[in-house]
């Protein structure tokens, strides 16, 4: 207990508003004052000026704990306020004078004090279990909360006892009539809360080994395995961006929500349809899908994961359980409820026609989520590692569909994320292609250190593709994709000192991919629409800027990195600036294929970039280190036909090249 104060509750609430109004002064312009003082070459000393606003934000805070004491023993007192909310220590505005009240000063005026103090206000609104009365008890926390979002001691206090009520507050401030679930007032609330939730779960108590999250595992266990899950969900929905979540706490209301789903236990309420007016109330019934696909619960929490990243790879990423929660988001029953109006047409006497609302495709977050997965950058990092292992699990949950539900093809969305996935992880996909030994995640090469790839069991990549790839234009861009990496193949396989052969691997790919393509039976049209697409990625490729890559170093962690996530080095011939290629492409593409796809081109880009091949100096055909193709080029390859480098000669590797890229040259 400290020492006891007469205070006036009304001058203590005037002396706080003055002293926010003197934080907000100084923190506006100090910088500025800072900046004059300094160019006048001040000799004062502006180091503690941080420091001091930071303090002087603390006494607002503290200030504000005793107004709302204050306020709460008048009322013991038997003061009731014009206008003020019963039983609320939250109070907009007082009319009628307060008394003179014994105020512990020293208690009331702590962070988890105030934090008990709105906790209990928040749990009086929400007992009233009416929106307006609830949102006018809680006028104030979105403010309250605003100021501590770095305050720990206020965070902790705060969601150790307010997670049950603040998980109930959508519930209760749901609109009971209208068109809308929320109002800009109750929209707000649930904004606050999401934004101190999410403040709450990065904090961390003590240092070091010693270090633990702020939130006690009782706390988390309230909102992570609420049996509210839709109300739990509105603070993700109305909080902010994902990035702003910790990743491990996100990853848990993830698994808990796809859970639920699965089990059935995710209920969505709608407003009131009802009108005195049956055909108003068919329209506004047609449109419940899309209310009900912007207030699915397990969309809110996917998309802040997926803008997380790191969220996504820990739920799919895992060993044990990601496989599990891969086959729940790999599915085709990402559609909300269809609406009929046919329960409103006996009220209207036929004037409302019997129709059956489009239920709505919620895939594309499902695809969002998978490409989030997988999408850690590539290297020996534990999140490198994870998104190997979300690779392994979406291509297991893939083909587990496909084989559980033979001829049903999944959303176009997800279909997409696949390719997507495909892209980022060519390589690994590629030496798994004839490879029938099991999956899993090892560093490459087996050494320690070196960038962890995804081995994928070559039995499972059959039914992957072919539920990934349906089109004949996507198998054409896959195609491309492929073609794009024949000069980082060539470098590959000359830098690697093992009998790897990167491009008998892209071979074998190639050959799986077309096995695929030659059962869809496509028509003559179709398949000039699926070369048309492999010469367009390619073309991306080639003029797209990724960059030259360097090989010049031994064959380790970073060159290892290039060759798993680089495609084609660009050539430096204005026939493939992008404008130029496109135009040719589109005026003639017989010759523009030939000369993009003569295979001696990324043959001799890749030796160049492994350091085995080295141009002439005057050279006019290689421009920093960069095919640039011309007629000097063509005399040079005739001359050097039969030369070895890397340890083949040159007609060898062009030879292998096109049988890799399915050509005839």
């Amino acid at each position: 207990m400290g020492e006891f104060v007469g205070v006036d509750p009304t001058r203590l609430q005037e002396l706080t508003r003055r002293l926010e109004r003197l934080h907000t002064v100084l923190a506006q312009h100090a910088p500025a004052v800072r900046q004059k003082m300094q160019k006048w070459d001040s000799d004062l000393d502006f180091g503690p000026l941080p420091r001091l606003i930071g303090q002087a934000l603390d006494d607002v805070r503290d200030m504000e704990a005793r107004v709302s004491r204050a306020h709460e023993l008048a009322r013991e007192k038997g003061w009731t306020p014009f206008g003020g909310a019963p039983g609320s220590a939250l109070l907009p505005f007082e009319q009628t004078p307060p008394p003179t009240v014994q105020l512990d000063w020293a208690t009331t005026g702590q962070s988890g004090y105030q934090a008990k103090q709105d906790v209990k206000a928040l749990a009086a609104a929400l007992a009233t279990k009416d929106p307006e009365q609830a949102r006018i008890g809680m006028s104030l926390l979105p403010d309250h909360l605003a100021r501590h979002l770095d305050d720990k001691a206020y965070l902790a206090a705060f969601w150790a006892e307010a997670g049950p009520a603040a998980l109930q507050a959508a519930r209760v401030l749901l609109n009971r009539k209208g068109m809308t679930l929320f109002s800009a007032d109750s929209a707000s609330i649930l904004r606050a809360l999401g934004a101190s939730l999410a403040a709450a779960t990065r904090m961390h108590r003590g240092t070091g080994k010693d270090s633990r999250p702020l939130l006690s595992d009782e706390a988390r266990a309230a909102i992570t395995k609420s049996s509210d899950p839709w109300s739990a969900g509105m603070l993700f929905k109305y909080g902010p961006d994902g990035k702003a979540w910790d990743s491990h706490f996100l990853a848990d209301v993830t698994r808990s929500m796809l859970a639920a789903r699965a089990a059935g236990k995710i209920e969505i309420p709608t407003p009131a349809w009802a009108s005195n007016d049956a055909l108003e109330t068919a329209t506004r019934y047609a449109g419940a899908p899309k209310l009900w696909a912007e207030f699915d619960p397990v969309i809110a929490v996917m998309d802040r994961a997926s803008q997380n990243g790191q969220a996504a790879r820990h739920v799919l990423g895992d060993p044990s359980s990601g496989f599990t929660y891969a086959k729940m988001l790999v599915n085709d029953d990402w559609l909300t409820k269809g609406s009929s109006t046919a329960p409103f047409a006996r009220f209207a006497r036929g004037s409302v026609p019997e129709t059956l609302n489009d239920q709505v495709d919620l895939s594309s977050h499902v695809g969002d989520f998978l490409k989030a997965a997988v999408s850690a950058p590539r290297g020996s990092s534990k999140d490198a590692n994870e998104s190997a292992w979300s690779v392994i699990n979406i291509v297991r949950a893939t083909s587990d569909f496909s084989k559980l539900h033979p001829g049903t093809v999944l959303p176009h969305d997800i279909r997409r994320s696949l390719i997507f996935t495909t892209d980022r992880y060519l390589p690994d996909f590629a030496a798994g292609a004839t490879k029938a030994y099991g999956s899993g995640v090892v560093p490459m090469g087996e050494a320690k250190g070196n960038p962890w790839i995804a081995v994928i069991d070559g039995r499972e990549l059959s039914t992957f593709f072919d539920q990934a790839l349906h089109d004949p234009k996507e198998f054409g861009a896959f195609k491309g994709m492929l073609d794009a990496r024949i000069s980082t193949a060539v470098a590959a396989t000359v830098k690697d000192s093992s009998d790897a052969n990167y491009l008998a691997e892209m071979a074998r790919l190639y050959g799986l991919i077309e096995r695929i393509e030659r059962d869809r039976n496509f028509a003559e049209g179709q398949l000039k629409d699926e070369q048309a697409a492999r010469n367009q990625t390619a073309l991306a490729a080639l003029t797209g800027g990724f960059g030259a890559l360097s090989f010049q170093n031994a064959w380790g962690p970073g060159v290892i990195t290039q060759f798993l996530t680089g495609s084609a080095t660009p050539y430096a011939s204005e026939m493939f600036d992008t404008d130029n290629a496109l135009k040719a492409l589109k005026e003639n593409a017989d010759a523009f294929r030939e000369q993009v796809f003569h295979v001696e081109i990324p043959v001799i880009q890749g030796l160049i970039n492994a350091g085995v091949l080295h141009p002439p100096k005057d050279a006019t055909w290689v421009r920093n280190g960069r095919l640039a193709p011309d007629p000097a080029f063509t005399a040079w390859l005739s001359q050097h036909a039969e030369t070895e480098y890397g340890g083949r000669k040159l007609t060898e590797w062009v030879t292998e090249a096109q049988q890799a890229m399915r050509l005839q040259q």
